[in-house]
């Protein structure tokens, strides 16, 4: 590594220390999910250089909705509130997303994926941050095209109950990223986004917690 490199790589660990010390700090100090959704996307496109970020939540039937949305000068359209059918991400691909924590890069200009899980499928043990990559399907290339989408980087996000450590996790939602120009995500970017997925984990179980206890007091009321 050269001296004149030296500056950007501080400048990168800067960043990355930012974003997750802001997002910390933004779990910390609010019980509004909605709130900490908001600035996770925001803080996120900032992060990426992204033209649209946005957080994906899964019904009970597999289908979802975007529920929180930050997007770069309308470079891609919104599509905050919208829903999705479930056939729009299949059951196989949300049981890896479950099973493997796996997050996934397209390119879509060379029409391949890139697949990182984050642990074993078959042991269950956390892997090293790798990114193996393979051909894609053309039904999935042909709707990021539709959509004006050159790049996609989504990340699972899992709601874990704390009150139950050994009860398996549920696939809450996604963190999605999207630009409209080929763009590589960097091994590094990718173990911050897992970071930062993490901390929406915690959230997630502080809003479940902090509902039931509401529901709590409602029905001792009662």
């Amino acid at each position: 590594m050269t001296r004149r490199d030296k500056p950007n790589e501080l400048q990168e660990t800067f960043d990355q220390e930012s974003l997750l010390h802001r997002m910390t700090k933004q779990i910390r100090r609010s019980l509004d999910l909605q709130e900490i959704l908001t600035t996770t996307v925001s803080e996120v496109r900032l992060f990426l250089g992204a033209d649209r970020v946005k957080m994906y939540r899964f019904d009970a039937d597999g289908s979802g909705e975007v529920i929180a949305e930050s997007i770069h000068e309308q470079r891609l359209p919104s599509l905050l509130g919208q829903r999705f059918p479930a056939d729009d991400i299949p059951e196989t691909a949300r049981e890896m997303f479950l099973l493997a924590g796996q997050r996934s890069i397209v390119d879509v200009a060379n029409e391949k994926i890139g697949l990182s899980p984050l642990q074993s499928k078959e042991t269950g043990k956390r892997l090293e941050t790798n990114i193996y990559y393979r051909q894609v399907n053309q039904c999935h290339i042909q709707y990021l095209k539709a959509m004006g989408v050159q790049s996609s980087l989504v990340v699972p996000i899992l709601d874990c109950d704390p009150q139950e450590p050994l009860a398996k996790p549920k696939l809450w939602g996604l963190l999605v990223a999207h630009h409209s120009e080929p763009q590589k995500i960097l091994k590094r970017q990718l173990k911050v986004l897992q970071q930062v997925a993490d901390q929406v984990a915690i959230a997630i179980a502080q809003s479940n917690l902090l509902t039931e206890a509401h529901a709590k007091q409602k029905r001792e009321a009662t």
